[in-house]
């Protein structure tokens, strides 16, 4: 047994370096940690393109539509793990289902698109005012 003097200190968490309490995760002493650059390699290419490893730095740091993804540093080393990674893309997917999809942007309103025909009718057009008024 360890006596109170060699104890490990208690974590603060009112350091300014200290994590937050939602995102500081136990790892279990099984759990495989793998660098950014071994999780960038693992992740499915998007339009023939590798995740880049600041993107999933920037998911671990700030998030992407409110999820973190959950990360651990071992030294210098910034580490995620396979389970963290499927967890964060979950959520996103959780988020997809209960949010709407994207369309029109309300200030847009209800209009339709116009076709190219009718907007060079309406640029012809715009050419005939100003040339009328000799703009």
């Amino acid at each position: 047994m360890r006596d109170a003097a060699t104890a490990d200190p208690p974590l603060v968490l009112n350091h300014p370096h200290a994590v937050d309490p939602p995102l500081a995760r136990c790892l279990g002493p099984d759990e495989e940690l793998i660098t950014l650059a071994a999780a960038a390699r693992r992740l499915p290419r998007i339009d023939g393109k590798k995740i880049a490893i600041p993107t999933i730095w920037r998911w671990c740091r700030r998030g992407l539509r409110g999820v973190r993804l959950q990360y651990t540093r071992v030294g210098r080393r910034i580490c995620v793990s396979p389970s963290a990674l499927s967890e964060f893309f979950s959520r996103l997917a959780e988020l997809d289902e209960r949010l709407p999809p994207p369309g029109r942007p309300a200030f847009l309103g209800k209009r339709t698109p116009i076709t190219s025909r009718q907007r060079q009718r309406a640029l012809a057009e715009a050419d005939g005012i100003l040339e009328r008024a000799g703009i």
